[in-house]
């Protein structure tokens, strides 16, 4: 049920035609019978002649029809959540009529196009019902074909209805676990947070080491913004989610200080009008503005509030958090509370180093794509040597390991990848971060063999425990260890299967 779009004409399935050889009509028939075999039409009238004369006609036009007697039985099958397409319901009926029907199935299935049929001539009862929320409405006694070609309109609606569903949780998705890559314990949080912020406007300060991702989490906030704050792109596909965020690097104001409060204010113009459509104002590297910066930035806000948060929501980025801010600087502890109503952090990788195998083999993916090569597998033990590792330039390190690997044949196990440059450009990224040197993966191996070797081990097998809830058998099936080896393994490191039956390692709260 693929492969429609809603146009002007309702239909657009060139994808499907190529794929099954039917011409558009024939398609949409198909398409209908396909649905309803899932989800049946319900129909809903007091007179059997009705039913069965009905029943015979879609029938034959192959769409399934489930007949009700009653309202009230009809409620009981929605209510045990069984499966329906459209509902067909007569206005006049003994017992709850059709008109009080339709205001129960908006307040329980508002998805669900209902189609009312009337007595000649009962114009008022017609108006009533499509106010009443009734996709439209058809006369009696009526023509078959006539309500045919209705129901057929309201199962392409149906159809169009389930897609954008479909498209909606998709988006959802790849906005959180899509951007925030990872099931450490940590990146669940940050997703957790992420979905209760939906609902408020709040001003969020991000902290984090350099290359941590503290760009991609504001970009997620502003992919997930208060309804209050959606705008006509936030609804949009994909790739036009960095319209979503207006984004100002502070850094360089710092070198600008002589102009003072007019480099920020023209800064945050400039990146607003660049992006009009955007719920979300990142102020990066925020730590480097002036006293005088700050003391504009405090009166900017005050102008923005008259009575009520507006949209872009402001977040502010640092490598520290805003209490060291507030001890360092020129910034306020009235303003500094203001702006970090909300603290979030994003971990260093070291910090969640379960997540470096999927990381790096999304970057590799990714670095294979750009480059047109092919990802090649990882050896024996080279994932091991990874998560061993420290990666001082978190997530911009790792990608840029991942393409060097990729591209240039080099293991990433042999030499942590460096870049020179500026660590600015690199932050612009999203990703930035310090490279590491020979000398940083000389530093990780003095800790020893042994060491490397059980922090990978415990990394494996919490993981395993996390994705299978605490199920032993799971776990010994996935990791292939007989039951008294890994009895042991979760006693040495302290694992216990019943912190683990949420889906997350309780035992780290």
């Amino acid at each position: 049920m693929t492969g429609y779009t809603h146009d002007s004409d309702g239909f657009e399935g060139a994808e499907e035609f190529a794929a099954t050889g039917l011409d558009p009509a024939e398609l949409r028939l198909q398409q209908d019978s396909d649905l309803t075999r899932e989800a049946p039409v319900w129909l809903v009238d007091d007179d059997p002649a009705v039913r069965e004369s009905l029943a015979q006609w879609l029938e034959l036009a192959e769409i399934h029809l489930r007949c009700f007697s009653r309202a009230e039985a009809l409620l009981e099958a929605l209510a045990a959540a069984e499966p329906v397409s459209v509902v067909i319901s007569d206005i006049r009926m003994p017992g709850m009529d059709g008109l009080t029907l339709l205001a129960r199935l908006a307040l329980q299935a508002p998805e669900l196009p209902v189609l009312m049929m009337t007595g000649h001539g009962d114009v008022a009862t017609a108006v009533a019902a499509m106010q009443g929320g009734a996709r439209d409405f058809i006369e009696k006694p009526f023509d078959p074909e006539a309500l045919e070609l209705k129901l057929r309109q309201a199962l392409a609606g149906r159809r169009l209805s389930d897609e954008n569903q479909r498209l909606r949780r998709r988006l959802s998705v790849r906005g959180l676990s899509g951007l925030l890559r990872g099931e450490s314990r940590q990146i669940r949080q940050l997703r957790e947070r992420l979905l209760e912020l939906r609902g408020h406007p709040a001003r969020v300060w991000i902290s984090g080491e350099a290359g941590s991702g503290r760009s991609t989490l504001a970009l997620a906030l502003a992919e997930h913004a208060p309804p209050a704050e959606a705008t006509a792109l936030s609804a949009a596909m994909p790739t036009a989610a960095t319209a979503l965020l207006a984004r100002v690097e502070c850094a360089p104001l710092s070198q600008a200080r002589a102009e003072g409060a007019e480099a920020l204010a023209g800064a945050i113009e400039d990146a607003l009008a660049a992006c009009p459509a955007a719920n979300t104002l990142l102020l990066h590297e925020v730590d480097h503005l002036s006293g005088a910066q700050w003391q504009w930035l405090d009166g900017w806000i005050a102008t923005r509030e008259d009575g009520a948060r507006q949209a872009p929501r402001l977040v502010c980025s640092a490598q520290c958090s805003v209490g060291d801010v507030m001890a360092s600087g020129p910034l306020t502890r009235t303003l500094g509370h203001a702006l970090a109503e909300i603290e979030l952090t994003t971990p260093a990788l070291r910090e969640r180093r379960e997540d470096i195998p999927l990381l790096m083999a999304h970057f590799s993916r990714q670095a294979a794509e750009v480059h047109e090569v092919e990802a090649q597998p990882f050896a024996s033990g080279e994932l091991a040597a990874l998560m061993a590792a420290d990666w001082p330039g978190n997530l911009w390190q790792l990608r840029q390991a991942a393409s060097r690997r990729v591209v240039l044949g080099e293991s990433p196990t042999t030499r942590q990848s460096s870049s020179p440059g500026n660590a600015s450009a690199e932050q612009d990224a999203g990703e930035a971060g310090n490279g590491a040197s020979d000398e940083a993966l000389a530093s990780s191996e003095e800790h020893g063999l042994a060491a490397q070797v059980a922090m990978f081990e415990s990394t494996l097998i919490r993981a395993a425990l996390t994705r299978a809830r605490g199920n032993i058998a799971q776990v010994l099936e996935e990791l292939a260890l007989p039951r008294r080896t890994l009895n042991l393994k979760m006693h040495k490191y302290g694992l216990r299967r019943e912190d683990f039956r949420h889906g997350h390692d309780d035992s780290a709260n």
